[in-house]
């Protein structure tokens, strides 16, 4: 049914009237989901906020969310392997994958580019399990510490009250850790995309670029880019092999990908197709930062991306694309960049106009 409908949502794209789209398949953002379970208030996006800045919560007590999904370079940290923590000096560990932006991450049906969970909270709550923030190695060796840790320092028994209306030195360990993630999903909300050039176009208001014209032509036809990019999101929310990870001699590959998930054989080396809003901020990219930037992407993809057995085959043969092509699809690519996401926490605006230029103005001339 997915591949009928994709099939007829590749049509020529037609003028934009009152209510209609030069391209459907490409819709406008709607309003992050809610989740029944977790209503938005802003006593839970301001504990969220303050969670994701805290770095006592850590094994070192110098490492938070924001060391690697840093707010003010659209959520992630243009490293090709991550450092989450410099305290320790030049030889402290690297992670194994390149950040990924948390924008639009509340859009998503699985986190991790392996989708290890389908649940926002605990996508937020599993790097203090990890070597992140190393506050244990099991969910409840991490959740006793972050519990010790929330319980003794003054004004989180107050921001967890008037946010969930607990009290957290009564409260048992894991329903802390459980909660924590809860508050991290309502403030996850205000890391939206806003509107593009592209979405204005789109939808029959300015103008884009007339090489960004052709080059969304291509990214529906020759290009076959649509075929994982597609919707609100430029995401099918889908996982693919496009020989990021092939496996060597022995069969073994650097990474297995959704096979370390599902454990079958035929999801090695798939990965979760990441959205395109904001992408040419994002470098670098795949899941090894193997590729330095969008032009490494498109070749690899204009190449065939067939070294894996396991490809997709929806990417799996050259498309020919000359030069000229490859700069225009580049070029549409670009105008899905809006904005800067702006959120709110409990101290103020982050990631506004005015703080990025009081950071820029702190920068050595």
């Amino acid at each position: 049914m997915r591949h009928l409908l994709l099939t007829a949502l590749l049509v020529l794209p037609v003028l934009a009237g009152a209510a209609e789209l030069r391209y459907p398949q490409f819709p406008s953002l709607p309003s992050p989901p809610r989740d029944p379970s977790n209503p938005p208030t802003p006593a839970r996006r301001n504990l969220g906020a303050e969670l994701f800045f805290d770095t006592r919560l850590s094994g070192s007590g110098f490492t938070a969310c924001n060391n690697c999904h840093v707010y003010n370079t659209n959520w992630q940290d243009n490293l090709v392997k991550p450092r989450p923590d410099t305290s320790q000096g030049g030889d402290f560990f690297t992670l194994p994958f390149n950040t990924e932006s948390l924008l639009n991450i509340v859009y998503r049906p699985a986190f991790f580019r392996d989708g290890r969970t389908t649940d926002l909270g605990h996508a937020f709550t599993e790097p203090w399990i990890e070597d992140n923030q190393q506050l244990g190695k099991t969910r409840a060796e991490a959740a006793a510490k972050l519990a010790e840790i929330l319980r003794g320092i003054p004004g989180y028994a107050g921001r967890f009250k008037r946010a969930f209306k607990v009290d957290i030195q009564t409260l048992d360990d894991d329903a802390i850790f459980e909660l924590a993630g809860k508050a991290f999903a309502v403030f996850a909300r205000q890391l939206v995309t806003r509107e593009s050039p592209f979405d204005k176009w789109n939808a029959g208001r300015g103008t884009i670029p007339p090489e960004a014209e052709k080059g969304v032509a291509l990214f529906v036809g020759k290009g076959k880019c649509v075929g994982c990019h597609y919707g609100p999101n430029f995401s099918d929310g889908d996982f693919h092999n496009l020989s990021t990870s092939p496996p060597n001699d022995q069969g073994v590959r650097a990474d297995e990908g959704r096979a370390r998930v599902t454990g079958n054989p035929a999801d090695g080396g798939k990965f979760l197709t990441p959205t395109l809003r904001q992408v040419t901020m994002t470098s670098p990219y795949f899941h090894s930062g193997a590729g330095a930037t969008l032009s490494d992407v498109i070749t690899h993809l204009d190449a065939g991306a067939g070294e894996d057995p396991n490809h997709d085959p929806a990417v799996g043969t050259p498309l020919g694309l000359t030069d000229d092509e490859k700069f225009q699809i580049y070029a549409f690519i670009r105008t899905l960049r809006g904005p800067m996401a702006v959120v709110r926490g409990p101290t103020g605006k982050l990631c506004d106009d005015a703080a990025v230029q009081r950071l820029r103005d702190k920068l050595p001339r």
